[in-house]
């Protein structure tokens, strides 16, 4: 019996959520890092040096808070869309049976 369904895999997507969401919470660069700058503080190009490590730092905590959140967002949207599109091309199938 001929159906009009298109299938689409969107597991794949979920996954692809899940694997982001996981590697953007855990792809943090480490503090510990500002523990040794007194050293190299004495000198001009250690205070600014200070500076721009302590402004990547911060920047790699938004980017990691916004890419844990918006992306697995933006993969779930395209996922569902994908998903209503492969429902409204099955539902516009329409399947024409021959008699022999």
């Amino acid at each position: 019996m001929p159906e009009n369904k298109v299938f689409m895999d969107t597991n794949v997507f979920t996954e692809i959520v899940d694997s982001i969401g996981t590697s953007a919470s855990t792809c943090v660069l480490s503090d510990a890092v500002l523990n040794n700058v007194k050293t190299w503080d004495n000198t001009a190009v250690g205070k600014k040096m200070t500076k721009l490590l302590k402004d990547v730092l911060q920047s790699s905590k938004a980017y990691n808070a916004e890419s844990a959140a918006v992306l697995p967002s933006a993969y779930i949207k395209m996922r569902d869309s994908m998903m209503n599109v492969d429902k409204e091309a099955a539902s516009s199938i329409k399947v024409e049976t021959s008699k022999r």
